[in-house]
């Protein structure tokens, strides 16, 4: 038991890094201010750590039969922290991105090895509720790197980037408390032979075209709120910062939620996340910016959490790391190509576009609950049917 709580400890520990990639959001309005007249998009520096982070939550499931887990939660800390600060002490822009290349390789490693952990030391119900206290974790770590860099954009764009020390506690508790366990292959003897069912690759797919539009609030909400004079860095520091107490609270009781909404889970999810973006598309005050971005805090703990569960319970135990890999792929590729399609799509509704943008979201949102309403009534069906048989 004892060994347990320290494996939990650690898991949550790094887990507050896993959205390091949107802490910076509460200054984008800043770091817009700076770059943008010399013709940069600085929706790139949220965007482009999803290129590494694709890139090493591809290779981190195999690199896990090979290299202990800890060894790579530690490269990935390390290049949380090192490519995470380094841009407060760059000029060019080009350079800084270069920067959030490292960063991605830290976020994607952290993303990944986490999920992996709960699924391969926790079963069941203690798996799902602490999948749920791992979102939480990821949250509330959201939730303080985003409300300090609306603080610390207030002093400069340069210390917007200071928040990623956070990290450090991070590296700490891992080195103390985390496990050195052999590699699968350590030993050289037989393996059993690593593949993914057809179902964890839905699963997978299902993230993508969430995470398509599930970054909006973290690229265009402090860009939006300023130009439709609703507020400035502080309050989108805060309201991103609400996004994360909203999701860090539902993560602390998702497994009562999932006992009771069953395979509706997700639509549930996606539903709420819907109408949080049609509050924040509409908001007219900062009240409402912070309603919808609590609500949208909800919507991304629900549809992580079940999809993550799931996406375990389709597999063998030892394919659990591999189709983890592959669906946190799947939510780092759509968020990469997030900005692309939400722009896309809020120019076919209409001229305002950092509106639009969420209203175009919330469709799509929508629409995947509509969906899995249909997969959910198939699935309990079949499943009174294995029961009675």
């Amino acid at each position: 038991m004892e060994s347990k709580m320290k494996i939990k400890l650690a898991i949550y520990s790094f887990s507050i890094l896993m959205m390091g990639v949107i802490a910076i959001a509460g200054g984008m309005g800043v770091l817009g201010a700076k770059f943008g007249p010399e013709g940069y998009d600085v929706a790139q520096l949220i965007a482009i750590p999803s290129i590494p982070i694709i890139i090493v939550t591809i290779v981190a499931g195999k690199l896990q039969e090979y290299i202990p887990i800890k060894a790579l939660v530690i490269v990935g800390i390390l290049c949380f922290i090192i490519g995470g600060i380094g841009p407060a002490f760059m000029e060019s822009f080009s350079i800084i991105l270069v920067f959030r290349v490292i960063f991605g390789v830290g976020v994607g490693l952290s993303q990944t090895l986490s999920s992996a952990l709960v699924g391969m030391h926790f079963d069941g119900a203690e798996r799902q509720k602490v999948m749920g206290v791992q979102t939480s974790a990821q949250m509330i770590g959201a939730a303080i790197m985003m409300f300090a860099s609306g603080y610390l954009a207030r002093i400069n764009w340069e210390a917007i980037f200071y928040v990623h020390i956070l990290a450090v506690i991070s590296l700490i508790v891992v080195l103390i408390f985390l496990p050195t366990n052999k590699p699968m292959r350590s030993e050289g003897g037989n393996v059993e032979k690593v593949s993914l069912t057809g179902t964890a690759i839905r699963w997978a797919v299902t993230l993508t075209v969430f995470f398509v539009c599930g970054m909006i609030l973290a690229q265009f909400l402090s860009i939006f709120m300023q130009e439709h004079g609703i507020g400035g860095p502080a309050e989108s520091g805060n309201a991103t910062m609400i996004f994360a107490m909203g999701g860090f609270l539902m993560g602390l009781v998702y497994g009562k939620l999932n006992s009771i909404t069953k395979n509706f889970t997700l639509t549930v999810g996606c539903f709420i996340g819907a109408v949080a973006y049609l509050i924040v598309a509409y908001s007219t005050t900062v009240t409402m910016a912070y309603v919808g971005s609590f609500l949208y805090g909800l919507c991304v703990t629900i549809v992580m959490a079940s999809i993550m569960t799931a996406t375990a319970m389709s597999v063998k135990p030892v394919a659990i790391p591999l189709a983890i890999a592959v669906t946190t792929c799947g939510q780092n590729l759509g968020s990469y190509f997030c900005p692309l399609i939400s722009r896309w799509g809020a120019a076919l509704i209409g001229k305002d576009i950092t509106m639009n943008v969420f209203i175009f979201g919330a469709i799509v949102f929508f629409v995947i609950g509509v969906v899995y309403i249909f997969w959910a009534i198939s699935e309990t069906s079949r499943q009174k049917k294995l029961q009675k048989s």
